[in-house]
């Protein structure tokens, strides 16, 4: 993210109408240092150099605004390949020639692009070979989960369950332990394994640790059957019986909270997400003991916020966006508390140290802290160092050190690689147990590709787009003496969406772009994979943009507010069950505005998109027709989910649906967490509902679907792990029979491209696919 400074801001105002581009450098080592030294967000500033691309004939013009804004240009670093350097700062004198000296560094800026994407898929496949090297799991024995448990724990939820008693209360194996016991000047004193540190005293080890077995494997299950374990020790802990509270923690903490409680705290990614925790303590533990356990779900406007309350519970279970709410705030009980535990769901959530989310819970203070999430690295190792700073682990209980013996070293590559990599899988196999489904022996995956033939009539528009559009964007081209990205980005998007709209789809036309903003967002966001983020403009919380339980909203047309799901349903009347379309933030004003209308801003938008109606009244679609098809076939005999991108594609799929008298039900980013939770409910225990339809990016991270067994993939995505995280929702544990996923790809078209790059990035990752 960068930020301007008002005078550039400025002159980017008054040049806004001319055809220039700009290009930002930013030098890699500076940044990494500087980062690694920063301890507030003020002092992670790096200053980057821009580049100013446009024509000859603009020149003067660009000078003069940049200057009457006191901004002069400077001789570029580095330039693309084959333009021209003329600054119109540099005082220029007839029959003057420049000195060789003075000659253009000059590098083609697309080169790198494909390297970079190398470089990603490299760094997974290194990250899964790790992983596969870790060999904590093999040496677990494994305990028997407490006679109050209902569900027997399978071997690998009994070996999580003696890894996390030994995380902490120990003993942890002596191989798996980091400080190591030496002399020194005839003198016992303690090294650490891959920090050389020294210490004249034994060190703690336990504390917590990391869960991170493969999503679907059924963590909850493994923590609740922890608290089951533990709820003596708890008790006496809470009473002060038990030691006191780790020192280091304390320190960390800068405040010893007042009052102790035997509670755990579960941190949820959504309220959705509480519902399935307090389902899973229903369908685990005996009727005696879930009805005896004080629970307390804190979330809502109307949650309990008296102290005593509180910590008297046995488990209390909210969300991240709660608790920062709290802490803005500064009403925040959770906060006055020691507890026992402290557990994070989808703990990568607070994977980026900067964040809100990451310092609000970094105030709470625990006994034990735990991580649960299925992806603890994404693209960066800092991902799991946050987790580590997070457990409080000493010395890891500082970011800067992971990232000065672990992910600097890693990043400078060959023999310091190699040494990181030891000392990582050192850090994983003490602190981290990682398995993979595979021990589950799961029903097997059948995979098929459907290739789809357009009709004439589909593939004559599909023609007619394409060849209409990459006119217009040659034409913008030359006028702007550059490649036109968003152009080239418009023209693939529209080419997919025929593909699965057929001639339902209305011709596009630049000058109703409108229309294709919610396909152009739902792209971007399916494109970002996890790696995408958003800030909601209330609470100023951050959010992964794809594939999770904390939803939002992004009402764009109209304010640009982007509002997370808790924000908005706080706002919303207890009577009220469906989100409102309009913006709660600023739909207030709109009257105020002078607006004596009886329809709001985004009723009359609305109004006049229906009179613009996104599809044509009558069409064929090859690709859906084949969909239905497949989905008829036993029909009675499975239970079908049907996943696309696209909410424009869901109501295409809805009137197929519909016109075939299938009964189903669907969910996308407008469903209210109450309404997602009677769908989901439904489509369990109705016989009658056999097909559930679902935009990809609303299919939240934990959600159990292992009720279905045929998942149905509407369209490929450039991001290969879209898909296989929807089709996660029904190959899980608790699934019985086979997964049948089936793909769909129009032949001869942008989808066959997109398909042969997903062949690659998976070959690069070393995962078959068939």
């Amino acid at each position: 993210m960068g930020e301007a400074n008002s005078q550039l801001e400025k002159a980017l105002e008054n040049l806004s109408h001319t055809p220039i581009d700009f290009e930002v450098l930013a030098p890699v080592k500076p940044v990494r240092e500087t980062i690694s030294r920063a301890f507030k967000e003020k002092d992670a500033i790096v200053r980057v150099n821009v580049n100013v691309y446009g024509s000859a004939v603009h020149a003067g013009q660009i000078g003069r605004e940049l200057s009457q804004c006191k901004l002069y240009l400077q001789k570029p670093d580095h330039m693309r390949k084959g333009y021209t350097y003329d600054n119109p700062h540099i005082l220029k004198f007839p029959n003057f020639q420049s000195s060789s000296n003075d000659s253009i560094v000059q590098f083609e800026v697309g080169v790198g692009k494909k390297s970079e994407g190398n470089k990603v898929e490299i760094f997974k496949r290194t990250i899964s070979e790790v992983y596969s090297s870790l060999t904590r799991g093999r040496k677990l024995v494994g305990l028997e989960g407490d006679e109050r448990l209902k569900t027997p724990l399978l071997m690998h939820q009994k070996q999580a369950l003696d890894f996390m008693s030994q995380r902490e209360s120990g003993p942890i194996p002596e191989e798996f332990c980091l400080w190591k016991a030496y002399e020194t000047e005839g003198q016992p004193c303690f090294r650490h394994a891959v920090t050389n540190q020294t210490a004249r005293i034994p060190q703690t080890e336990t504390g917590g640790g990391i869960l991170a077995d493969e999503m679907g494997m059924g963590k909850t299950l493994s923590i609740l059957a922890l608290i089951l374990r533990t709820l003596k020790s708890a008790h006496k802990w809470a009473l002060g019986i038990e030691d006191t509270l780790n020192a280091t923690r304390e320190i960390l903490t800068k405040s010893k909270p007042e009052y102790r409680s035997r509670a755990t705290l579960i941190l949820a990614s959504s309220d959705l997400m509480i519902n399935e925790w307090l389902l899973e303590i229903e369908r685990h533990f005996h009727h005696q003991i879930s009805g005896s356990l004080k629970t307390i779900k804190y979330h809502g406007q109307y949650r309990e916020t008296d102290v005593d309350r509180l910590r008297d519970a046995d488990l209390v279970i909210t969300t991240y966006h709660t608790l920062a709410s709290d802490f803005a705030s500064r009403k925040n009980p959770l906060n006055g508390i020691a507890w026992y535990r402290l557990v994070l769901d989808e703990a990568h959530i607070i994977r980026r140290q900067s964040t809100g989310l990451n310092r609000t819970v970094s105030h709470l203070t625990a006994r034990f802290r735990w991580c649960l999430t299925g992806t603890p690295v994404q693209n960066r190792l800092e991902d799991i160092g946050s987790l580590f700073a997070f457990i409080r682990v000493n010395p890891f209980h500082n970011l800067s050190v992971f990232r000065k013996f672990i992910a600097l070293p890693f990043d400078e590559g060959g023999k310091r690689r190699e040494i990181a990599i030891e000392r990582f899988t050192r850090l994983l196999d003490s602190m981290c147990l990682r398995r993979t489904k595979d021990l589950l022996h799961l029903p097997d995956q059948h995979d098929r590709v459907r290739s789809i033939n357009f009709s004439v009539e589909e593939r004559e528009q599909y023609e007619q787009t394409k060849k209409m559009m990459g006119r217009a964007i040659r034409n913008q081209a030359r006028e702007f003496e550059h490649k036109s990205t968003l152009g080239m980005f418009q023209l693939q998007l529209q080419l997919r969406i025929l593909c699965n709209h057929g001639t339902f789809q209305q011709p596009f036309s630049w000058h109703r772009r409108k229309r294709h903003l919610l396909d152009e967002r739902e792209d971007m966001k399916n494109s970002l994979g996890g790696e995408g983020e958003v800030t909601c403009s209330n609470c100023r919380q951050t959010m992964p943009a794809f594939g999770t339980g904390s939803l939002f909203r992004h009402y764009a047309d109209i304010c640009k507010h982007v509002l997370c799901l808790e924000c908005i349903e706080e706002s919303m009347p207890s009577t009220q069950h469906e989100l409102p379309t309009d913006c709660p933030l600023c739909s207030s004003l709109w009257g105020s505005m002078g607006n004596t209308n009886s329809h709001s801003q985004s009723q009359m938008l609305a109004l006049s998109i229906d009179n613009d109606t996104y599809f044509r009244p009558e069409g064929q679609s090859s690709k859906i027709m084949a969909l239905m098809q497949d989905v008829i076939i036993d029909l009675w005999k499975t239970k079908s989910i049907i996943f696309s991108c696209w909410t424009r594609t869901l109501d295409l799929i809805q009137m197929y649906l519909t016109r075939s008298s299938i009964d189903f039900q669907r969910i996308d980013g407008e469903c209210s967490t109450a309404r997602r939770e009677r769908i989901l409910d439904d489509f369990e225990k109705n016989p009658e509902l056999r097909v559930l339809i679902m935009t990809t990016g609303t299919g939240a991270v934990g959600l159990n679907l292992a009720i279905a067994n045929r998942v149905f993939i509407v369209e490929p995505q450039w991001n290969p792990s879209v898909e296989n995280q929807a089709i996660a929702r029904a190959l899980r544990l608790g699934q019985e029979q086979s997964v049948q996923v089936t793909r769909y790809v129009v032949n001869g078209t942008v989808e066959q491209e997109m398909r042969s790059l997903q062949a690659r990035k998976l070959e690069l990752a070393g995962i078959a696919w068939e």
